[in-house]
Formats: C-alpha cells, structure tokens, sequence
C-alpha cells in the first residue's frame, strides 16, 4: 500500500465492529461524502472484496470494546502488512503495517488501512455509493503464487461446464467447483449481498449443488451461525478469507420457530453449496454479471453491535 496523507479536514466519528460485536471501535474519518476510499486487486484484497481508508491514524482509532491485540493476525510475502480479523465471526477490521521499513534506530507508528467493511450501517456510508479509487496491489513484490487444489474433483457431470480451483489465501482450504464457465455468458445467478455479514465479508457468491463442490481442508475452517442458523458463513481460520456458506442440519423443532418464509428458504436451500467466487482462480470479476442484492433490509432484523 502507497500511503497518502489525506486533505480532508472536517472529520466525523464512525462506528465500526466485527459481526459478533466482540470487537467495536470509533474511528474519525472524512464525511462520507469526501472520503478517500479505495479498492484493492492484490492477492488477498481481491478475495474479500476489501475497501480501505488508508492511511489512519492510530490516535483517530478507539475500540471501545475487545482488545485489538486479540485479533487474529496475517501477514504473507515480505510481510510488509499484517491483516487482522475477528476469530470468531472471521471479518476484517484493519492492517497494520509499513509500506517502507523504518530505517535502523528510526521511531515511527505503523500505518493502518481500516476496512470500511467494518463500519455499521446507518451513518452516511454506503460502499455501493462510492467513487472507489484502484489500487494496483497485485503488482507489488512478492509476486504471489495460488496454492494448488489436489483434492478429488467434483462428482457432478454439467453440460457444457467447467472446473474452476481456488483456495484461501494462505492454502489450508482449497476448493474445486465444476460449474458452466464464469465468464459474461454465465446466466445464474451471481450475487453481492449487502446484509450484515455479507457486507462486512465482501463476498461475490453463486449457488451450485453440493455435487459440484469439492472443499480440501474442512478442517482449517471457522464457522459462524446468527439470527437464522440454518447457514454457517465458513472462513479460514489463519487468514481470514470467507470460503463458502455451508448448509446446517436443523431438527423440525428448529425449523417451526421460523417464518414460513425462512423455513422455505432453508429447506429449498438445503441441495446448495454457496461459493464465495472471489477465491477462485483465473476469474475477472469486474467482467461478470453481478446482481446486488439488498439483504440488509429483508428480516429479521440484525441489531448492530453496541458496547
């Protein structure tokens, strides 16, 4: 990351947090209206959809509940930047790092990006509204590698597909899913789903059956259930990187304590594999037809986290 000092100068007090609400923080920024933010292509930006204010500093961030200290902590390649995320619910709340070294004997805080990901609805910041500025990460040294999928592949037969691997960025989950090719001509659905962990997560998702999904590493896997547990968003536990929504078995006692509406979704649901897209290789996101979906609105209603 290229740091650059902003020219803003009327700041207005965010609120951001993780999913769970272990972890919630006030951060000062520009207005939304005025605020440098900006989109990431590097290897691991790319898998989670990141958007950053950068550069923030340190004394314009107070968490006001969990140690940041306690997040989970990821850093790769010359491991100029470490990413830290939630441990439990897996989002993104910032990295900390140095685009150039301190020199020897040199004093100097970290520069952090604070993932805007992170900051809660209601406040005048809708990422969908953004002018975001890129960023050519992908073009930085080391030049990164994609771990490769060596697992089985997928035992559905699809007219016509093709088989795309994946994985986390560190490597201890990899995927294979078969699919028709994920290119303009992909006629399924592909969402981006602003609800509140969807869009705290950064996710591009399709819906293939389970038979076209292969998942090397299930067991490198957090997962994180809320309001209707009938999903788990899973997430690699050592770099934070969203994988797939993995179906949960509910008895029929479970399910009679939903709405119609979300028994049907569950049990219509149940043959899926949802596939976070991101994570997948040799794919240009930015040429596909993604739908937004505005899942924040739809019930029950996610109450954000407070201290």
């Amino acid at each position: 990351m290229a740091s650059e000092q902003p020219s803003e100068t009327r700041l207005k007090t965010y609120r951001g947090s993780c999913h769970c609400g272990a972890y919630i923080f006030d951060a000062k920024m520009p207005e939304a209206s005025s605020l440098n933010a900006s989109e990431c292509n590097c290897s691991i930006c790319s898998r989670m959809g990141s958007v950053w204010k950068f550069p923030v500093r340190s004394a314009d961030i107070a968490f006001v509940k969990g140690d940041p200290a306690t997040l989970t902590g990821y850093a790769f390649g010359n491991k100029a930047f470490t990413y830290k995320f939630c441990p439990k619910c897996g989002v993104s709340l910032m990295t900390i790092g140095y685009s150039q070294p301190p020199k020897e004997g040199e004093e100097r805080e970290p520069e952090i990006a604070l993932s805007l990901r992170a900051i809660q609805k209601g406040q005048g910041l809708d990422i969908w509204k953004m002018d975001l500025a890129p960023m050519d990460g992908a073009s930085f040294a080391p030049v990164y590698e994609p771990p490769a999928y060596t697992g089985p592949e997928p035992k559905a037969e699809v007219e016509g597909g093709k088989l795309y691997t994946g994985s986390c960025h560190c490597g201890a989950v990899r995927v294979a899913v078969k699919t028709k090719p994920l290119d303009k001509t992909y006629e399924g659905p592909i969402y981006d789903c602003n609800c509140s962990i969807c869009g705290r997560h950064g996710p591009l998702w399709i819906y293939p059956n389970k038979e076209q999904v292969e998942i090397q590493g299930e067991e490198n896997l957090g997962k994180y259930t809320f309001l209707t547990p009938g999903w788990a968003k899973t997430f690699c536990k050592t770099c934070g990187v969203l994988v797939y929504n993995q179906t949960q078995a509910l008895t029929d006692e479970q399910l009679s304590k939903f709405s119609e509406d979300v028994r049907n979704f569950i049990v219509g649901a149940a043959h899926m594999k949802p596939i976070n897209i991101r994570i997948l290789n040799g794919i240009n996101t930015k040429e596909l037809n993604v739908s937004r979906i505005d899942g924040y609105s739809r019930p029950p209603a996610f109450a954000e986290p407070q201290p």
